[in-house]
């Protein structure tokens, strides 16, 4: 809310409504203060004001709706592996090849080792696996 309307202020603001209308300025007004970017929510902190307002081309801007929110859009691309779960893959995939004879991990139906198949427990002899 500006402190002082100076008789240049109150020239800009009567020029934006002689030449858009009252609803316009109107809606300008709503559009800003609906806008996060206009109130601060920027990188910068910056926030829009009433000689932002009457600038011609900010103006216009409001009103063809430049400022307003966007909704936000959930990314197309898959999530990154994180580096655990890389190693997991890695460690299935050689545990697959050294239990079952499979070179390809990827023959596996699911891509899932089946540890059911096999009883697992010490019996005494060293394990198959390789280390």
């Amino acid at each position: 809310m500006p402190r002082k309307v100076t008789a240049d202020r109150r020239r800009k603001v009567e020029a934006r409504i002689r030449e858009h209308g009252e609803e316009l300025w109107a809606e300008a007004c709503r559009r800003m203060a609906n806008s996060a970017f206009c109130r601060g929510d920027n990188d910068r902190g910056w926030r829009a004001d009433l000689d932002f307002l009457c600038q011609p081309k900010s103006f216009n801007g409001l009103i063809e709706g430049k400022y307003d929110d966007r909704p936000h859009r959930q990314s197309q691309a898959p999530p990154q592996k994180t580096a655990f779960q890389l190693h997991q893959e890695a460690f299935a995939k050689e545990l697959d090849k050294t239990i079952n004879g499979n070179d390809r991990y990827d023959d596996r139906p699911d891509n899932v080792v089946d540890l059911a198949a096999t009883d697992y427990r010490y019996s005494g002899t060293p394990s198959p696996v390789r280390r």
